[in-house]
């Protein structure tokens, strides 16, 4: 089950979402993709049953771990998955600051970020958290069913 936010925006959230601004759409948080297009990643590998949470939770963060189908899809898509034995928490549920739900935080969601810009399908943008996205993130799921189809 994907947990959902119901926490209160904070007045310059609200500006941002209001004016629909770069920084709604696709920015980074800490090393991970945020916004518009964070949720929208998140919620898409939530919804192709590549993500389940974890027996052990630390509230109030939500904690996934990788399925097998989600570990052939994303290393198909030269994702580097970082390994288990690393101290980092491997993915969590983030609240997005504008969008009030979930994207994609923790070692696995910088990797994917990493995976993105490799591709040149999102840049960013020096000196600012704005990620431009060059070409859509559905191409890239796209592009990974056929894979996993082959």
């Amino acid at each position: 089950m994907k947990p959902s936010s119901t926490l209160a925006i904070s007045a310059q959230a609200a500006r941002e979402v209001r004016r629909d601004t770069v920084m709604r759409r696709a920015r980074s948080c800490y090393d991970h993709l945020a916004g518009v297009a964070g949720v929208e990643l998140f919620d898409e590998i939530f919804e192709r049953g590549w993500l389940e949470q974890t027996e052990i939770q630390d509230p109030p963060r939500v904690s996934y771990r990788l399925t097998l189908s989600g570990k052939q899809a994303l290393t198909a898509k030269n994702v580097d998955l970082p390994p288990s034995s690393s101290k980092r928490r491997f993915a969590y549920g983030c609240t997005d600051w504008t969008e009030r739900r979930l994207h994609l935080g923790g070692s696995l969601g910088a990797a994917i970020l990493l995976a993105l810009q490799d591709r040149d399908i999102v840049r960013r943008t020096d000196g600012t958290r704005v990620v431009s996205v060059q070409s859509g993130i559905s191409g890239w799921f796209e592009s990974l069913s056929k894979i996993i189809t082959e």
